[in-house]
């Protein structure tokens, strides 16, 4: 698995959020990724920044959004139940 943050330049929330993201991925052994907003096209921009979306391969199991660590732990323990489920 794998977590791709989605981060505008000049996000105070973002900068400050993504060592912790960092940080949270790695203790959960699942990879970790930035891209920029600027880069992508606006059809696929998300709502707000920062934005995460939890990827297994080219599948995409979960979306949010925001700076609360424990929304982001939720996410990361429901999605590897279900991995290990399977």
């Amino acid at each position: 698995m794998e977590i791709v943050m989605i981060k505008k330049q000049g996000c105070m929330p973002c900068e400050q959020f993504e060592p912790e993201a960092r940080k949270i991925a790695e203790e959960n052994n699942i990879g970790f990724r930035i891209i920029p907003e600027e880069i992508m096209p606006p059809k696929m921009k998300p709502p707000f920044f920062p934005y995460f979306h939890l990827m297994d391969g080219k599948d995409l199991l979960e979306s949010w959004g925001g700076v609360k660590d424990r929304k982001f732990l939720s996410v990361i323990k429901r999605n590897k139940k279900k991995k290990d489920e399977e």
